[in-house]
C-alpha cells in the first residue's frame, strides 16, 4: 500500500487529482501553521508601525518574483539560483506595486558559512538589479521610530546618483 501511495503521489502532476482516485486526505500535505515564526512576527508588527500608508509589506518573497535574467541565463543555471531563495520581506509602493526595499532579518543563523555564502549572492543578485537591500539585526525588540529612519535613508540612497 505505501508503494502504491508513494506511486500515486508522483503521479499527480500527470493527472487529475479525481481521475486517479485519489482524495486530498491521501495526499502527504499538512498546514505548517502561522507564515512567520515569533521573531519574524515581532519584527513585522514593528515594521508596520515603521512605514507610511502607502507602501505595502509582504513577506517570504522569491527572489525570482524580484529579479529576472534573461532565458540563456536562466537556462545557464542563473534562474535556479534566484528562484531557490526568499526574501524575508519586502516594501511595495501601494498604487504601483514597484519594489522599494528588500529587507532580511538576520538572526544567529546567518553566521554559518553556507548562510553567508547565500547571504552575498542575495545581495550580489539584488544591487545587479538596482534593488536596495536593509540588512537587520534580529532582536528582541524593535524601535519603530528607528526602523522608520533606517528604511527611509535605504529608499532614498537608492535614489541618488551613484559616486562611483
Amino acid at each position: 500500500f505505501q508503494h502504491s501511495l508513494r506511486h500515486n503521489a508522483l503521479m499527480v502532476q500527470q493527472r487529475p487529482l479525481r481521475s486517479r482516485g485519489l482524495t486530498p486526505r491521501l495526499l502527504p500535505y499538512r498546514n505548517r501553521g502561522p507564515l512567520l515564526s515569533r521573531g519574524e512576527l515581532f519584527f513585522y508588527l514593528a515594521l508596520r508601525r515603521a512605514v507610511a500608508g502607502g507602501v505595502i509589506i509582504t513577506f517570504k518573497v522569491r527572489l525570482a518574483d524580484l529579479v529576472t535574467c534573461n532565458d540563456a541565463d536562466w537556462d545557464a543555471g542563473f534562474g535556479h539560483m534566484i528562484a531557490r531563495h526568499h526574501l524575508d520581506f519586502v516594501l511595495c509602493d501601494r498604487e504601483t506595486t514597484e519594489v522599494l526595499l528588500a529587507i532580511e532579518l538576520d538572526d544567529r543563523s546567518h553566521r554559518k558559512v553556507a548562510r553567508k555564502r547565500r547571504d552575498h549572492f542575495v545581495t550580489g543578485a539584488l544591487k545587479a538589479a538596482g534593488i536596495p537591500l536593509l540588512r537587520v539585526r534580529a532582536a528582541g525588540r524593535y524601535d519603530s521610530r528607528e526602523l522608520a529612519a533606517m528604511i527611509d535613508e535605504a529608499i532614498v540612497k537608492r535614489r541618488l546618483p551613484s559616486r562611483s
